[in-house]
């Protein structure tokens, strides 16, 4: 996929509709007059709204502010925790996307590129990467840092509640480290699934203290010094038409990863199925109208 056909596969962010690109390549408009400029780097101002709200104006302006200490802070938070192995988690990360050569693959979220150039490797040769984050400083950090050489990678400005691509787009999608302070945390769950195929694998991930673990003293003093680890693991926001859902704790036990097949429905229960070896009629809808509340 090369930077024209790129921009020809993004739609428009709320509506799903399709985008009219200038001539000069420049911009792309769609049916509401909204315009999304191409940057001279070609990464693509993909943002919806325009205007973000209140918390993600907040870890936009944050993320712009740190870029070129990120990495380097992130590394000593990751080794404060059980003295992790950064290098071997992420790469275990990246292997529950289950990608392989020629795939095509969305990451929400690439900050500075450490979980990008993973994904890059496992989709070589002739796979396709779309990399966004919330930060221009960032996504420019990380366009500097990877290696586009035998795959095809693309950037763009955006809002993980807000996608620019039609359904069942991607082979896999993957987001760690910034889900929970999300302003439309369940939107993002829907449009992150809404993406990717059937068969195809979410992962997610954040700050999320194990709960075995709030009330001895380490992390006690950790809850305390950063309230982002007092969340909760936000399963009820993952969406209905998934499958093989599983919750990893890493890093420590700090850090959750949830890992997740798309379905091409949610699935359901037939309660009007009659229960077998009965010599009168009984189903569970049957039950749940005698059952007392």
């Amino acid at each position: 996929m090369n930077q024209k056909e790129f921009l020809e596969s993004l739609v428009c962010p709320l509506t799903g509709t399709a985008l009219k690109i200038a001539e000069d390549g420049k911009t792309l408009t769609s049916e509401d007059g909204t315009i999304y400029e191409v940057g001279e780097t070609g990464i693509v101002n993909m943002l919806y709204p325009k205007e973000l709200l209140p918390e993600d104006a907040r870890e936009q302006y944050l993320y712009d502010q740190a870029f070129l200490r990120y990495d380097r802070g992130v590394s000593w938070v990751f080794e404060t925790l059980n003295h992790s192995d950064e290098a071997a988690t992420r790469k275990s990360f990246i292997d529950l996307m289950e990608l392989k050569p020629g795939m095509k693959a969305l990451e929400v979220g690439a900050g500075t590129g450490k979980d990008s150039a993973l994904i890059l490797d496992k989709i070589r040769p002739g796979g396709t990467a779309v990399l966004s984050d919330l930060s221009p400083n960032m996504l420019k950090r990380a366009r500097e840092k990877l290696s586009a050489e035998d795959v095809n990678v693309h950037y763009f400005l955006g809002n993980g509640s807000y996608l620019p691509f039609p359904d069942d787009t991607f082979d896999a999608v993957f987001h760690f480290g910034g889900i929970n302070t999300f302003s439309e945390r369940k939107r993002a769950f829907d449009e992150l699934t809404r993406v990717v195929r059937p068969g195809g694998k979410v992962v997610v991930g954040d700050e999320s203290v194990a709960p075995w673990l709030r009330n001895t003293p380490t992390y006690a003093t950790l809850l305390k010094a950063n309230p982002l680890f007092r969340a909760e693991v936000p399963i009820e926001d993952v969406p209905a038409n998934v499958e093989n859902f599983k919750l990893h704790y890493v890093f420590g036990n700090a850090f959750y990863v949830m890992e997740y097949r798309v379905t091409a429905k949610a699935p359901e229960v037939d309660v009007d199925l009659p229960i077998p070896g009965k010599d009168f009629v009984d189903t569970w809808r049957l039950r749940a109208e005698k059952a007392v509340d």
